[in-house]
């Protein structure tokens, strides 16, 4: 009788808060048929929902994604009214392998799971999901309607309100939950902020200017190579490229840029080599079993290998195809699957140590929340490694350790890695892109995904920093350095802002 009397005031104080508490039993709508749980997978934004009690702020939010042992991570998160995000975990799991649709959610050890059923959903725009659970004379439910993005039209979800009606659900007390303003802080920002510069007159600078500049000079000598790629329709002067936002990166967190020619000879890569302080293989199209491109990143690759285990700390980053040419020249072969995941923002998926290894232990605590819950990694690339194939390829599973992973709603694959035993990285994700670039809808601009991009460089070019590598003169360092050459800005069918050709 006590122990009735007990949940009697919980039902009681949830019906004050507006919960959603009748008497009876729970409806049994019917539930999304043939759900495939992989597709499911990814950040979902709360667009309706029936009033609950734990959800205290905006800009609500779930991203799930697999686990190794068939279930679901999930991850929610909602910004509070001082500005801060407050974020849980939990574990998903299909109940009955026959009904995948009905799943239950775990938040906490001994209480247990909340129903989650997916009464319908087209896995790339909207989901509706419904939760219901029976206290003796009384039920207590649950609904959402949920969306790829943070704002759903209403011919959608119109039918998606009669669908729980349908079901005997009061669809009238839906409430339409706030998605606006959902920075780190409440306030409005421009994500596409531009600021002018007043020109001034040039002057000749004075004698503490020059000591000043020479200082400097002296102090930074850091040159980092950013290998160069084929130029798809060849011209005159214009055989190779390299977008100017990796430079730009690089440049930001005090590293000067060298171009790394196409189509040397092995003598010149290896003069290069011992007068540069790191290599980037940047992201493109170029062939990655036989291109100028894929022979001197297999030219670098094997001198970085050979260097590090000399005790000559030089470090190799790849960005999505630069990656993807780093798995081949570790295996061997080419190891790529087909994904959906041409011009996609994604959360990254961390795996167990991820915030201990060398690539993210200096990003802020915030920040990694940031990436864990918010779409702020830009993904270009048809193809991937998948998560499946890295661990069933002794060549990568001994090499690399896998930091992150991301779906396409069908493959698991491989997002982010660094070598065990060798300063080696790799992202299937675009760091560049943030800051620098702004013709895709899909590269995200707001205040994280900017840090993202400088947090990144700046990892690896304080792994640069480790290398004591220099030309043989400061003039034969200013013919190299990519100062020599001019960015031009890109065609509008292009998808980068600035180019170097050479």
């Amino acid at each position: 009788m006590e122990a009735f009397q007990v949940l009697l005031v919980v039902l009681l104080t949830a019906a004050a808060r507006a919960q959603s508490f009748h008497r009876g039993k729970c409806p049994r709508p019917s539930v999304q048929q043939d759900f495939d749980v992989t597709k499911y997978m990814g950040t979902w934004y709360e667009i309706e929902k029936l009033p609950a009690a734990f959800e205290r702020g905006t800009c609500n939010q779930a991203t799930y994604s697999p686990l190794a042992d068939g279930t679901v991570k999930v991850r929610n998160a909602e910004l509070l009214s001082n500005g801060k995000r407050s974020t849980i975990e939990g574990v998903a799991k299909v109940k009955n392998a026959s009904q995948p649709a009905i799943l239950g959610v775990g938040f906490f050890k001994g209480v247990p799971d909340a129903p989650y059923w997916v009464l319908s959903t087209d896995y790339h725009s909207y989901s509706l999901v419904y939760s219901c659970t029976k206290y003796f004379l009384f039920h207590v439910d649950y609904a959402w309607i949920l969306s790829r993005t943070r704002v759903l039209a209403e011919d959608v979800i119109g039918p998606l309100r009669d669908r729980l009606a349908s079901a005997g659900v009061n669809a009238n007390r839906l409430t339409v939950s706030n998605q606006t303003g959902c920075d780190r802080t409440a306030a409005k920002t421009n994500e596409r902020p531009i600021i002018g510069k007043r020109p001034q007159r040039e002057t000749r600078p004075s004698h503490a200017d020059s000591l000043h500049f020479s200082a400097f000079h002296i102090f930074i000598f850091l040159s980092k190579g950013v290998l160069a790629q084929e130029v798809s329709s060849p011209k005159t002067n214009r055989t190779a490229y390299i977008a100017a936002s990796y430079v730009k990166t690089l440049e930001s967190a005090g590293a000067r840029v060298v171009p790394v020619m196409i189509n040397q000879t092995p003598q010149e890569y290896e003069a290069l080599f011992a007068s540069i302080n790191g290599i980037l293989y940047p992201g493109g199209s170029a062939n990655i079993l036989s291109s100028g491109y894929q022979r001197a990143a297999k030219i670098f690759y094997e001198l970085a290998l050979e260097a590090n285990k000399r005790g000559d700390y030089f470090p190799v980053w790849g960005t999505c195809l630069g990656y993807e040419q780093l798995t081949v020249l570790t295996s061997g072969e080419d190891l790529l699957s087909l994904t959906n995941t041409s011009g996609v923002p994604l959360p990254l998926n961390f795996m167990d140590g991820a915030k201990s290894s060398r690539m993210f232990e200096g990003f802020p605590d915030e920040l990694m929340e940031d990436l864990a819950s918010e779409p702020l990694t830009a993904n270009v690339h048809n193809w991937s490694v998948s998560l499946s194939t890295h661990k069933t390829n002794e060549q990568l599973n001994s090499f690399y350790k896998v930091l992150s992973t991301n779906t396409d709603g069908t493959t698991e694959f491989v997002s982010t890695v660094e070598a065990f035993d060798y300063p080696i990285y790799g992202t299937q994700w675009h760091p560049e892109k943030n800051a620098f670039e702004w013709r895709r809808p899909y590269v995200p601009h707001s205040p994280s995904a900017v840090r993202i991009s400088f947090y990144a460089a700046q990892f690896f070019v304080n792994e640069a920093r480790k290398n004591f590598h220099k030309f043989d003169s400061e003039e034969e360092e200013g013919k190299a350095l990519i100062f020599n050459y001019s960015p031009v800005y890109a065609a509008p069918r292009s998808v980068f802002e600035q180019i170097y050709y050479f």
